[in-house]
């Protein structure tokens, strides 16, 4: 999917300003990561490209189209091709790993026959090969959070909005989840990640084969951080 973003505004009803008349591009099947601190908007700016929070003002297009124009309906159907990634997204405490990630595909449309091996495939490069018929109360605070990854990802959504994915986790995960976000931008994926860790910055540099985009989120404004790497 492509993003575009013209004069984009955002004040909350405490009356803080979280955008600032900002710009933000991002062409399809591209590679975006918003550096900022804690509490700087960021899980704002991605809830707004999900359709979670209107901006105040300004233009937001997907697609060259207006996702706060479309019905419910249109909505529903544009929301098939999102992968989102929130801090505040839960498991499902009654169902196992891989019902877990199921439920995903089925919600998306994306079931169908292999689906087995692939949720198996998807948790064993991901490091949890095994724990498929866990339930999330047996697993640690980062392999749920994985999970919760993994299931945003298993369906190959056209836009992936991840909301701080590292936090909670260690540098081998952190390694083995960017790893997975790469190989998915590979496939066509549109990625914007967020991110209050700038050490994942110098570590991103060493690692990443595509060009990504870099943007900082500072006081309302979106900059950016650095042309591209490559």
């Amino acid at each position: 999917m492509r993003i575009q973003a013209f004069h984009l505004t955002k004040i909350h009803p405490s009356g803080v300003k979280v955008l600032d008349d900002a710009y933000f591009s991002a062409p399809e099947g591209s590679f975006t990561v918003v550096l900022g601190d804690s509490r700087a908007g960021k899980s704002t700016i991605l809830k707004i490209l999900g359709g979670e929070e209107k901006p105040t003002s300004g233009v937001l297009k997907i697609d060259h189209k207006d996702i706060y124009a479309f019905s419910e309906k249109e909505k529903r159907q544009w929301l098939q091709g999102v992968g989102m990634i929130f801090p505040d997204l839960k498991l499902f405490p009654d169902k196992t790993v891989e019902e877990n990630i199921h439920f995903v595909l089925r919600a998306k449309g994306a079931s169908g026959e292999g689906e087995k091996e692939a949720i198996a495939k998807l948790l064993s490069n991901a490091g949890l090969a095994g724990k498929a018929s866990s339930q999330p109360v047996g697993l640690s605070s980062g392999e749920q959070r994985m999970v919760l990854a993994l299931r945003a990802m298993i369906f190959r959504p056209r836009l992936l909005l991840a909301d701080d994915p590292f936090q909670g986790l260690d540098d081998k995960s952190t390694s083995i989840l960017f790893h997975l976000f790469r190989e998915l931008n590979r496939t066509g994926s549109t990625i914007v990640l967020s991110t209050q860790q700038m050490s994942f910055l110098s570590a991103a540099k060493e690692k990443l084969s595509p060009s990504i985009q870099w943007i900082k989120l500072d006081e309302g404004k979106l900059e950016p951080l650095e042309e591209s790497v490559s």
